[in-house]
């Protein structure tokens, strides 16, 4: 480190900043400190501090202040020459002394800094960084001095923005409250006092009063926090000195000490006691301390209630809501001051607060007040770490996607954060407006968090651009987003009813935003007493006079009154009397003072007082606008920037302007013109500087404004303007169009140049342009038509380019404002004066656009036709069948040698009359959709033909996609039509076409996909597509994205509770993007929603709570909308139909039919075929021949076209025709037939997920057995009808169904009856009614229990509750059961006997249980009264909080011992009373929850059973052996009933399997034969033609290498060999399925045993596999020499599948801790031997595994009735016992088991030969 002229001795100081080294100045071997900055390229703001500390130290000649000697040049910035007195850090000293700083040094140092601060004061320098760092000592002299006066300010105020704590000026922890910019005041010296107060307790305790690592949290304690006192951290610190420092530290500038002076005489007073006493006892502080400063305090007057109610409001919105909050008043009226007091509680949660102001010079500035805002919070932001700015720009980027640059255009400062986005793509009209509406909610949800919410003041709303009234509007009508409060403040005496804020703060309203407004009054003279007697530190009653005459002047307006104060003390009308040291006012002067009681008028007067280059600068000032910067004054004044500061100082000093930035201390001195003369040193001119101002209030800037003389007032502007223009540069004018333009307009009647005229009718055009970019319509309005009053008479001949320009852009903008006959007249111009179409096309577009918004769609088609046939497109003016089948013949004719997918690479269209053909074509065709239903294919197929032949273009994704509509829907070409679908998306990806991807979206998935993919996978792009229509403002596609989101979720069967909610939800999306219409295509299937969920009343009304179902087709018919009415009548006839009532179904089937062209290719048409059929096929049991047999005809032409669906997209349309042939053949009478087809149904409806259609498919396969008189058949179908109903949530169709089939659902209607009914009464906390006035019943469907009930333990209980049968056995269980299971601390169980009840069992927490008998009357355990009043009503009663107020309070146990939680409950069976269970929790209220109870009351029905059985096996032991005979019997009829339900399923599965499977095979080995007859006649082909034509064609050559012939010819015959060996072991799979699930005979049949057991390994055979667990299961079969065995073998194959499927498990057990390298080692086997006995009557099977094997007493329990091993859910214990039952009882044979633990298991059947 080298600096000329001086020589380096060592390093002092290494900062993040700075560097600072001790050496010696050459010339006069002076000691120095210099000071460097460490960067090489320092910012301005470094070298601003640097120049501000020096100059104003070196005007402070001062041994308490550190002198600097020169500022010299070094590197890109400065070096800094200071004094070097020997001196050290205050911090570094305290750190260095051995000893703890006695009470005198600290007394002396805290006197010698008075000394310094009152230097301060009286050179009115506020230093704003007292710290220890910067204030060094002497360690050996004790002299003390003070550095760094870097951000120091010689303005007597400073008002610091709002900034993010990391950036604040200043050191965080000494910083005042003020010095946050958080507390609604200004920085005046007493900041100094506030880091002083800090600086001596950290130098008494050795700690900071507040320490975190958190920044915002320093920030709060400094506002909201009282500090400790110093004598509570150090005991020994005198409190007298503690409340010294505290006073220092009080958080209002009001409350500390007001002089420098007045703080040395307190602390002199205590060094004097301490020296002379030893001690300091307390004394009345500043006794001295008269500040002879003229402030006003900046407190509050009367506005107490007010901030109350903002307060308030931030709160709520804390908790997560929205609010607007108005502040109404008259200017001055404190209105912004009021705003301000919300700081404080925005530290406390971390929010964000920015703000905006609208200019009254400036008013058609779109956006101004929002970006202003909205720049402070990029400010904000760029102000945190690197990490947490990552967090944001993800944030921003996530939420604004690709079209960042949309925002950017309105805040340029977003740029910074995120980066260079892409340009966004161009939108025109409404989904321009719509884009960044969505887009700006988007982007303001990232700011409006939990974690941060925003509070955004926009002031001056009365002087707000329409473009920002309808943001705001837009903000608010989001309120449910929640966090953001937007506040807004306006003058009420300057608006009316009509005026736009009014108008829009009523739409606010309609919205149902919550608004709210605090109107200010003027302050009452209570209030003015209060601030003037404040003021000059009197009394209230001495300062009354000067009140009346300031209210008297002010009517109370607090910034008027505040100017007049001031005025007063400047005028030395208010005076300090230093020897009274008081204030006092000279009444007499002021009441003949000549002073106005305008406040405008007033402050012009003020001003008046200014230097008069400084009017001139406030002048100029006031025409840029309320805030202005110095680059931008220098030039309109056309002065140096210096001079400029220069001129604006001394209003700076008066307060008059406020700086926004530290950047003016450039110019804190006039020295500043001196020292920049030096050319060796940096300069103003060397950088760009943004030095930015704002006028105190828009009182001085209107009064500055009032002394520009009126008629100088527009050549003021004009003159600026030009002024800008001039040193603007071009590619920066767009940046500044706004500002730029609005000056030069004022001057328009002053130009007379036509070079002139058109330049700034060009900048008008420009800045049209821009607004209608960012949405702003009327200001682009307004400066497109300045443009154009600005053209030449003879424009259209002289600027024809710019005429047709401004024209257009007039045209569009007026569209856009909904004035239509202006904007007639600017197209009427156009078209009058262009020459070519082309030139007429744009305002083709807007005119489009405008018939569109008017609901004009004939005229719009009658208008654009015209246009188009001179454009080269003509339509048939008449409706012409012929003209479709022409030009789809001329598209098919271009296609004949095409690929469709090929069509992705046609050149891009670049004709421009081709191109304005589609897009005139792309606006009218909606319109033809719903007038022209003849021309609206006919358009698509222009928009197709010209892409084909000219190329494409970013529309012709649509109008592929739409062709793909036509050819399914209208030519039933479902696979030409899905070709042109993946055309239109391929192509939307290459061309990036944004603009049209929802709508292709959501044309292919809702017209194309259906045909050719399941319906499920177009779930996600329908989402897409809404999301894709929100980002580009294509709202009304977006809205039929999600319409038919939900549409497709109800026909794919979609759980319906989870889908009435969602459809819900998007019911109120589609009526915030105002898509109303959209709200009736999902009307009419939400109510099939709801009366599926049995939320309506009636199934066939449609009751909604939207209004009835009649009125909605009513107006459906009157508005002629036909998809919302055919898609009613649609769902009204399948809910009929679902609901038995078949003629009105039929009705709605035949009123539907009328509509259905509407529907094409939607789903709703192949729906709608569907279930016509089925509808017709429910309702012709009655008809005659004639119509019976129309029917079956109606019925075979609808399956015709589902059949061809079907054979296109199987997944969603073979179970619908299976379906239909099923219901066909059942009214044909052809029951095999019916059976087969309803079978594949289901199946079919049940591998794609149609579980609705599952359901309907059983209930009529159902419906079939039963008539057909198979109930038992019919059972099983109804059963699984029920459970698919359950599972898509339908209960309303599984309450019809039990009403109606109630003998088929008979194990389900026992299982509910049995889970139904449970009552409880519950005796709420504090509730003082009856007990018997709050009984709740509680009923649980079929479907649903509780979600909270561990099924595996109650299982568990209940198996333990029932495998007890002695009594007392039985009672320990049970209490162990019933503490474990219901949260009680003491249980209780009585027995009624002989209609008396007694304790049987005691259970505490404490002890085990105990099994008494003690009758209830005797008993002091448990409460007699709760208990007496269960016996009597049976129902349950629960106290949550048995010591408050209820109907047993009386009970003396209750009293006695207090529980908290009580609960009884009776134990009933078959509805008598046999017990009851007693519970309490003494430590918790409302222990015992329903879902508690619920398990009680399982518990208490299993203990039921279980005390009954208990009871009569201690009655009468000789019932013993009748009940285990009876229980046996019931045992074996449930497994025969298992397994007989078992087979039947099993075999039916297996047997549809083999069926499904053999034709296809047959067909398959068939076809190969004649396959290999053909390949060599070919190949015999081949040979003859090469031996004819030996030397072949160059083309066959390179052919027949291609293609390997000869490779080919040799591995065909063998492929094909393989094909047929695979085909016949297919047929071998299908006869061994056949062979298992072949069905038994009533008598037993001589069979092969070893064709049972094959069959049933082919069946296990993917079980024996390898999988990651283990290697393959070996089977050896050591088969004997069976003879045929007569025998049921379709019962045997089970036994053999229950026992194989047992030894898989049992060896997959093994594998668990094994290592593949073991278990090959040692392979797992299962062994099957057969054999015939010697005597030859019995076969023996023996089946043997190497598992783990079984202990003893697993194989004494291994054949008991649900017995298993398994895990819970893997096996249910009947297997086993089956299988001995058929062995044993059906075969008259024997079934063994023998094992080994670790060795494994054998199972042996012996089954007699002949039965």
């Amino acid at each position: 480190m080298q600096l000329p002229g001086y020589e380096i001795l060592e390093q002092i100081y290494l900062g993040s900043r700075t560097l600072v080294y001790r050496g010696w100045q050459e010339a006069d071997q002076k000691p120095v400190v210099i000071k460097f900055l460490r960067s090489e390229y320092p910012s301005f703001s470094e070298l601003v501090q640097f120049r501000n500390q020096y100059t104003i130290a070196k005007n402070l000649n001062s041994p308490l202040i550190i002198q600097t000697y020169s500022l010299e040049p070094y590197r890109n910035g400065y070096a800094l020459v200071m004094e070097d007195f020997g001196g050290i850090s205050l911090k570094e000293w305290r750190r260095k002394e051995e000893t703890p700083i006695s009470l005198s040094e600290f007394l002396q140092v805290a006197i010698a800094l008075c000394n310094i601060l009152d230097i301060l004061y009286r050179q009115r320098i506020i230093h704003k960084d007292i710290k220890p760092a910067n204030i060094l000592i002497n360690p050996e002299t004790k002299q003390v001095k003070l550095i760094d006066f870097s951000i120091a300010s010689l303005l007597p105020k400073e008002t610091e923005e709002v900034k993010h704590p990391n950036v604040l000026e200043g050191t965080l922890a000494y910083l005042s409250p003020e010095q946050t910019g958080r507390m609604n005041r200004g920085i005046d010296y007493r900041t100094d006092f506030y880091a002083l107060g800090v600086t001596l307790f950290e130098l008494l305790t050795g700690q900071l009063p507040f320490q975190s690592a958190d920044p915002l949290e320093i920030v709060h304690c400094h506002i909201a926090k009282t500090a400790p006192l110093a004598c509570e951290i150090k005991p020994e610190i005198p409190i007298a000195i503690a409340q010294i420092i505290a006073k220092l530290m009080a958080k209002n500038a009001e409350d500390r000490y007001q002089s420098a002076l007045g703080l040395k005489h307190d602390l002199e007073k205590c060094l004097y006691r301490w020296k002379e006493t030893g001690e300091i006892l307390p004394f009345e502080l500043g006794e001295r301390d008269i500040g002879d400063r003229f402030i006003i305090p900046e407190k509050l007057y009367g506005r107490e209630t007010e901030v109350q109610t903002l307060l308030q409001a931030f709160e709520r919105v804390a908790e997560g809501v929205s609010e607007l909050m108005l502040v109404a008043g008259f200017s001055g009226i404190g209105k912004t001051a009021v705003v301000n007091e919300v700081h404080k509680p925005i530290v406390r949660q971390r929010g964000y607060f920015i703000k905006g102001k609208f200019d009254q010079f400036n008013r058609n500035i779109p956006f101004s007040g929002f970006v202003q805002a909205f720049r402070d919070l990029m400010g904000q932001l760029l102000s945190e770490s690197d990490t947490q700015l990552q967090v944001w720009k993800s944030q921003i980027l996530a939420a604004l996607g690709e079209n960042g640059q949309v925002i950017i255009e309105v805040i340029p400062e977003l740029e910074r954060i995120i980066g260079q986005q892409p340009p966004a793509p161009e939108l025109s009209g409404t989904a321009a407006q719509n884009r960044f509406n969505l887009l700006f909610q988007k982007f303001i949800q990232v700011f409006t968090t939990p974690e941060h919410p925003l509070v955004m003041f926009l002031d001056d709303l009365q002087w707000a651009d329409s473009a920002s009234l309808n943001l705001m509007q837009l903000l608010m009508g989001e309120s449910e987003k929640g966090y953001l409060l937007l506040i807004g403040a306006y003058r009420d005496n300057e608006v009316f009813a009509a005026h736009p804020l009014m108008l829009t703060l009523d739409a606010v309203v309609k919205t149902g935003a919550t608004v709210n407004t605090i109107t200010l009054q003027p302050l009452s003279k209570a209030s003015l007493n209060n601030m003037v007697a404040d003021t000059l530190h009197c009394n209230e009653r001495l300062a009354q006079p000067l009140t009346n005459l300031v209210a008297q002047k002010t009517q109370g307006n607090p910034f008027f009154a505040t100017q007049f104060l001031k005025a007063l003390h400047q005028d030395e009308l208010i005076t300090f009397d230093l020897k009274a040291g008081h204030w006092q006012c000279d009444l007499v002067r002021v009441r003949s003072a000549a002073l106005t009681d305008d406040v405008v008028e007033f402050m012009a007067m003020q001003l008046q007082k200014l230097p008069k280059a400084t009017q001139e600068m406030l002048k100029l000032a006031a025409c840029i606008g309320n805030q202005f910067d110095l680059a931008t004054l220098a030039i309109v004044s056309e002065k140096s920037p210096l001079d400029t500061a220069t001129d604006l100082w001394k209003a700076l000093q008066e307060g008059l302007i406020l700086p926004i930035s530290e950047t003016y201390k450039f110019f804190q001195s006039n020295e500043l013109v001196e020292e920049n003369s030096d050319s060796s040193k940096p300069t103003l001119r060397d950088r760009h500087l943004a030095v930015p101002y704002k006028f105190l209030h828009d009182r001085v800037q209107q009064a500055a404004y009032s002394l520009i003389p009126e008629d100088q007032k527009n050549t003021t502007h004009y003159r600026i303007g030009q002024l800008l223009l001039q040193q603007i540069s071009p590619e920066a004018r767009e940046e500044n169009i706004f500002e730029l333009v609005n000056q030069l307009n004022y001057g328009t009647s002053l130009i007379v140049r036509s070079k002139e005229r058109e330049e700034l009718a060009q900048l008008n055009l420009t800045a049209c342009r821009k607004a209608r970019a960012a949405t702003a319509y009327q200001a682009a309005r307004e400066y497109g038509e300045v443009g154009l009053s600005l053209l030449e008479k003879n424009a259209w001949q002289e600027q024809y380019a710019l005429a047709l320009a401004l024209h257009e852009l007039a045209a569009e903008v007026a569209c856009l404002n909904g004035d239509f006959e202006r904007m007639e007249q600017s197209i009427e111009t156009v078209v009058k004066n262009a020459t070519s179409i082309l030139d007429c096309t744009k305002v083709y577009e807007a005119k489009s656009l405008s018939y569109i918004a008017q609901n004009r769609q004939s005229e719009l088609i009658a208008a654009m036709l015209p246009v188009l046939e001179q454009l080269g497109v003509k339509f048939p003016a008449e409706s012409d069948p012929s003209e479709f089948e022409t030009r789809l013949a001329a598209i098919k004719l271009y296609l004949r040698d095409r690929d469709v997918r090929d069509l992705v690479n046609l050149p891009i269209l670049t004709i421009p009359e081709k191109i304005s053909a589609i897009r005139i074509l792309a606006k009218i065709w909606p319109a033809s959709y719903q007038v022209r239903p003849d021309l609206s294919p006919l358009i698509v197929m222009e928009q197709v033909d010209l892409s084909l032949r000219y190329g494409n273009c970013e529309l012709s994704p649509f109008a592929y996609a739409t062709f793909g509509l036509i050819l399914i829907g209208v030519q039933g070409e479902i696979e030409l039509g899905y070709e042109f679908g993946q055309l239109a998306l391929k192509l939307l990806q290459v061309l990036n076409c944004k603009a049209i991807e929802s709508r292709t979206t959501v044309v292919f998935n809702n017209f194309v996909a259906p045909w050719k993919q399941h319906l499920k996978e177009t779930l996600q792009p329908f989402l897409a597509g809404y999301a894709s229509g929100l980002e580009t403002g294509d709202l009304e596609w977006a809205g039929y994205g999600l319409c038919n989101y939900c549409i497709h979720a109800y026909f794919t069967g979609f759980n319906l509770n989870e889908l009435a909610p969602v459809i819900d939800k998007h019911i109120e999306v589609f009526r915030a993007i105002k898509q109303e219409q959209t709200i009736n295509y999902v009307l009419a299937f939400r109510e099939s929603v709801l009366n599926l969920l049995g939320q309506e009343t009636g199934a066939d009304q449609l009751i909604t709570k939207d209004g009835g179902g009649e009125a909605k087709i009513r107006e459906y018919l009157d508005r002629n909308d036909l998809f919302p009415l055919f898609m009613t009548y649609l769902h009204q006839s399948a809910i009929c139909y679902l609901f038995g009532n078949y003629d009105r179904a039929l009705e709605r089937s035949l009123s539907a039919e009328k509509y259905v062209s509407a529907v094409v290719s939607n789903i709703g048409y192949s729906q709608f075929y569907f279930q016509d059929s089925l509808i017709h096929l429910a309702a012709c049991k009655n008809l005659d021949r004639i119509a019976w047999e129309a029917t079956i005809a109606r019925v075979n032409s609808n399956q015709d076209k589902v059949k061809k669906w079907a054979d296109a997209a199987p997944m969603n349309y073979l179970h619908k025709f299976s379906l239909v042939e099923a219901e066909k053949y059942r009214v044909l009478g052809k029951n095999y037939e019916a059976g087969d087809w309803y079978d594949s149904a289901i199946a079919r409806a049940k591998e794609n997920g149609y579980i609705q259609e599952e359901a309907l498919s059983n209930e009529l396969a159902a419906k079939f057995y039963l008539d057909w008189g198979k109930e038992k058949v019919a059972a099983g179908y109804m059963q699984e009808a029920y459970y698919c109903y359950a599972h898509w949530g339908a209960k309303a169709k599984i309450d019809d169904l039990e009403k109606r089939y109630p003998q088929l659902l008979v194990p389900i209607l026992q299982a509910k009856q049995y889970r139904s009914q449970v009552s409880e009464t519950r005796a709420s906390i504090g509730d003082k009614s009856s007990i018997l006035d709050r009984t709740l019943q509680i009923t649980r469907s079929s479907t649903s229990i509780s979600e909270s009930l561990d099924f595996a333990t109650i299982l568990k209980a209940s198996q333990a509750l029932s495998s007890q049968i002695q009594l007392e056995q039985l009672l320990g269980t049970l209490m162990q059961v019933v503490m474990e299971n219901a949260g009680a601390k003491k249980a209780a169980l009585l027995i009624l006997k002989d209609d008396k009840l007694t304790i049987e069992a005691v259970a505490t927490m404490q002890q085990n249980v105990t099994v008494l008998s003690v009758p209830l009357e005797i008993s002091e355990a448990i409460s007699v009264t709760m208990v007496n009043y269960v016996k009597r009503t049976l129902k349950t009663v629960v106290l949550d909080d048995a010591t408050a107020q209820n109907d047993f309070i009386a009970d003396p146990y209750l009293m006695r011992e207090q529980p908290k939680s009580v609960l009884c409950t009776p134990i009933l069976n078959q509805g008598k009373l046999i017990g009851l269970l007693y519970l309490e929790n003494q430590l918790t209220m409302g222990a015992f929850t329903r879902d508690r109870i619920e398990v009680i009351q399982l518990l208490c029905a299993q203990a039921a059973i279980s005390l009954e059985n208990a009871r009569l096996y201690q009655q009468s032991q000789d019932y013993a052996q009748e009940l285990e005979r009876s229980l046996h019997e019931l045992q074996q009829a449930q497994l025969q009933i298992v397994q007989n339900e078992k087979m039947a399923t099993l075999g039916n599965l297996v047997a549809g399997v083999a069926h499904e499977i053999n034709n296809p095979v047959g067909f398959l080995k068939g076809s190969l034969n004649n396959a290999e007859e053909y390949i060599q006649d070919l190949f015999a082909h081949i040979k003859c033609y090469q031996q004819h034509h030996p030397t072949p064609a160059d083309a066959v050559i390179d052919h027949a290498e291609e293609i390997d012939l000869e490779f080919l010819i040799e591995d065909l015959p063998k492929l094909v060999g393989s094909m047929k060996v695979a085909s016949e072991r297919i047929k071998d799979i299908s006869t061994s399925l056949r062979t298992f699930s072949r069905a038994d005979t009533a008598e037993k049949v001589a069979c092969n045993l070893h064709e049972g057991i094959d069959s049933t390994l082919l069946i296990l055979k993917y079980r024996l596999k390898a999988n990651d667990k283990r290697p393959a299961i070996q089977v050896v079969t050591e088969y004997g020499n069976l003879p045929p065995v007569q025998c049921f073998l379709g019962q045997l194959n089970q036994v053999f599948m229950n026992i194989l499927a047992n030894g898989i498990d049992a060896l997959d057990a093994a594998s668990v801790g094994r290592t593949f390298a073991e278990m090959q080692a040692n392979p797992h086997k299962i062994i099957i031997r057969t054999e015939v006995s010697n005597d030859q009557q019995t076969a023996i099977i023996r089946i043997i595994d190497n598992g783990l094997g079984m202990s003893e007493e697993i194989q004494a329990r291994i054949f008991d009735r649900l017995f298993t091993t398994k895990e819970v859910g893997q096996g249910t214990g009947l297997g086993l016992a089956i299988a001995r039952q058929i062995v044993a009882e059906k075969h008259n044979g024997s079934i063994e088991v023998n094992s080994t633990l670790s060795q494994g298991t054998e199972f042996i059947i012996i089954i007699p030969v002949k039965s």
